[in-house]
């Protein structure tokens, strides 16, 4: 597409969305192909008109948003958000996975060419594989940081390694949150940005250690973020920044050491962040929650939740929030929504993070259980705990039925009537998944407590969502649900804060309101104030083009 048509089309979406204050993507669509813009301009009007029909495909699983997003139509959406007049609020981004490799390769680089090549190199090769040495280029470490299709949660967690080996000093800290602002402001209009990082990265499991971490202190961590993200703040006054610690959730997380557990090293990290706070009292403002990460799928039990009890407490008595991740990953729904559940009575969480448990539709989500279990069984398949689904099938409601249970283990096919009881066991389950899910939804609103989307990850890393048209963000909208929107690690996940709106506006086009997005991601409530920025933005195009 040339550039004449491009700008013709974000001409003509900025006109129509501000004439028609932000309605849905489908309905604004419709309207700029009814426009006249056929007449006045036949190139652009094919454009709409395919970019329609690809969207109505979409929506009955033609074609994937992939195919969305890479046509003209997404490019100019891309250009009217980069250019409203509000700077948008990245609610949940990561350090590690934020960092391009531009910025990663040349630091990289100084280690592997110095005294520890080896210890390096035995480290990535131990991460990665053989296959990832030799490190020569730019492009390498690019293909290293970045996630590949079919790859999970847990692969995510570990090619995050890469990018954890520069952060060696406070300059490297301070450099990178420099960058990191400087990109997210510059590319996608973000201009408030909280920031999830660890005050330790020690760990007793041998895949997470890293050579030379013992020499940073959480001082350097901190503070060095701090330098980084003032020296922005200093060239552009508007810009906001939090600094959120995140501690890791995993039993082997901790640093062994030199502590015995992992909950006598987190409250060792608490109380260090409290001594912080008091030595640099500066940091105050830009330090107001912590947040939990990591691994979630074995944590769920109320045990789990209590370790930690103690020490969030002290942080809410010096005026912290808590965040936490969970309903992200689980072994089964209803722990997935038990674990919100926990986080809310035990730990009083302020923001839920992913929180996908309380999104996902029971009913549909139990029968594409049963339909895949019944596929297998049909075709002489066991179900060993080796498979993704054995525990979601092993805990439905089986009742006095367990026999059918066993021959799916044993992959004997059903009879009709076992099948039946096999149809009953998982509609008694999600009817009683969907009336605790509901239940914590509905205690979660009524607590106030806000919930951070994040498509690309939700939909990347869970495994949950067969289609990003699954997304609930469009549903906890209407449910009354307070929303923010976050990339999580942009880098590593290839996607970035704009993509991740017009992938909310594509999951739910006929009802989502661009108006209603642009209100969430940019934090103001004042909807009169959005549509006369709207109209500002039309006004500047009639400026330009005259």
């Amino acid at each position: 597409m040339n550039k004449d048509t491009h700008n013709q089309l974000v001409s003509a979406l900025t006109t129509i969305i501000s004439e028609t204050n932000g309605l849905s993507l489908s309905d604004t669509i419709d309207l700029l192909v009814s426009s006249g813009l056929e007449v006045t301009s036949p190139e652009t009007y094919a454009v709409v008109y395919d970019f329609r029909e690809l969207l109505n495909r979409f929506q009955v699983n033609q074609v994937t948003i992939q195919a969305l997003l890479k046509h003209p139509v997404s490019a100019a959406l891309f250009e009217f958000f980069k250019n409203f007049p509000l700077k948008y609020r990245e609610e949940h981004i990561h350090l590690t996975g934020a960092i391009s490799a531009e910025f990663i390769y040349p630091r990289l680089m100084k280690l592997l060419e110095g005294p520890d090549k080896k210890i390096y190199e035995q480290k990535i090769t131990e991460v990665y594989g053989a296959d990832a040495l030799p490190i020569r280029t730019v492009a390498d470490v690019d293909k290293l940081i970045r996630l590949q299709e079919n790859e999970g949660f847990s692969r995510y967690l570990k090619i995050l390694y890469l990018p954890k080996l520069i952060f060696i000093n406070r300059e490297v800290h301070a450099e990178a949150a420099y960058h990191m602002a400087k990109e997210l402001n510059d590319k996608f209009n973000v201009g408030a940005i909280r920031l999830k990082f660890s005050l330790s990265r020690a760990s007793s499991s041998s895949s997470e250690q890293i050579p030379g971490i013992d020499d940073v202190t959480p001082e350097d961590v901190v503070l060095g973020l701090y330098d980084g993200f003032k020296k922005f703040e200093s060239e552009h006054p508007g810009f906001h920044f939090i600094l959120s610690p995140s501690f890791r959730k995993e039993a082997t997380q901790f640093d062994a050491e030199n502590y015995a557990s992992r909950k006598d090293h987190f409250m060792a990290q608490i109380d260090e962040l409290v001594k912080m706070l008091d030595k640099y009292p500066f940091l105050v403002p830009h330090m107001t929650d912590v947040d939990t990460v990591g691994d979630e799928r074995e944590l769920y039990r109320k045990e789990h939740f209590n370790e930690m009890q103690a020490g969030f407490r002290k942080l809410q008595y010096r005026g912290f929030k808590i965040r936490s991740h969970h309903g992200e990953t689980w072994h089964t729904l209803k722990k997935g929504i038990q674990a919100v559940d926990n986080a809310m009575n035990i730990w009083h969480i302020d923001t839920l993070e992913h929180g996908i448990s309380l999104g996902i539709n029971p009913n549909k989500y139990f029968h594409r259980l049963y339909q895949d279990v019944l596929k297998k069984n049909k075709a002489g398949q066991p179900i060993t705990p080796k498979d993704s689904l054995y525990r979601e099938l092993t805990e439905l409601d089986w009742g006095s039925h367990r026999n059918v249970l066993e021959k799916l283990y044993k992959g004997e096919a059903l009879n009709e009537e076992e099948d039946i009881l096999f149809v009953k066991a998982k509609f008694h389950t999600a009817r009683e998944v969907e009336h605790y899910q509901h239940d914590v939804l509905n205690r979660m609103i009524q607590k106030g407590v806000t919930l951070v989307s994040l498509p690309s990850s939700n939909n990347k890393l869970t495994g949950k969502f067969e289609d990003y048209k699954d997304h609930p963000f469009s549903w906890w909208e209407k449910k009354g649900v307070q929303l923010g929107v976050g990339t999580d690690n942009h880098i590593t996940l290839n996607t970035n804060f704009i993509y991740e709106m017009l992938i909310l506006l594509y999951t739910d086009a006929v009802n989502l309101k661009i108006t209603k997005l642009l209100m969430v991601t940019t934090g103001e409530t004042r909807r009169p104030f959005i549509s006369h920025l709207l109209w500002t933005m039309r006004k500047q195009l009639r400026k330009n083009n005259k």
